[in-house]
């Protein structure tokens, strides 16, 4: 009996996978990292540098780490990211779907990235909280963008709710045992 239960308690594998999470300062990085990790919402203060942190995900009999780089938004953090990305699996990048700025720069953060390394990206659009009565990205603009740039996974999120959060970061992880041809 005790070795059948020390059977149920080990995994087959355990993998470990770099996420970086990219976007403008103010986005809603931290914010989603913190309530995918505590289940609740705690507002932050912008991201000076780089924040890790790990989150875990079982899938069958496999433990799947998350190591997760919540780079900061600012511009005179940008020429750390080469370095940072490489070796990451998934990208999120992250757009404030009330700020249309934060949009128009993933264009620049996906050219940082996409030159340094090869990862599955996914799009996420944060406070959906803020749809109904600030939105100026519409999903229409997000769909557009995730075509053009051939971005596997479109999500909006609200860390406030906790909407999508937990989706995201399952399907990212279900993306990348995809596309790195990883059999569990």
């Amino acid at each position: 009996m005790k070795n059948q239960e020390q059977k149920n308690n080990s995994y087959s594998r355990k993998l470990l996978f770099k996420v970086c999470i990219v976007g403008d300062g103010g986005v809603g990085k931290t914010t989603m990292v913190k309530r995918l990790l505590t289940g609740r919402y705690i507002e932050q203060k912008i991201t000076i540098g780089t924040d890790l942190a790990k989150y875990t995900i079982n899938i069958g009999n496999n433990k799947i780490i998350l190591q997760l780089w919540d780079f900061a938004g600012e511009k005179r953090f940008r020429f750390f990211l080469p370095n940072y990305s490489r070796g990451a699996k998934a990208i999120l990048l992250c757009y404030d779907i009330a700020r249309r700025s934060t949009f128009n720069s993933l264009k620049e953060w996906y050219k940082i990235i996409d030159q340094n390394s090869n990862p599955v990206f996914l799009l996420v659009g944060t406070k959906y909280d803020l749809a109904d009565k600030k939105r100026v990205i519409s999903r229409e603009d997000a769909k557009e963008f995730q075509e053009e740039y051939d971005i596997s996974l479109f999500y909006e999120t609200s860390s406030k709710t906790g909407y999508n959060i937990n989706k995201v970061f399952n399907d990212l992880t279900n993306e990348v045992i995809k596309n790195e041809e990883i059999e569990l």
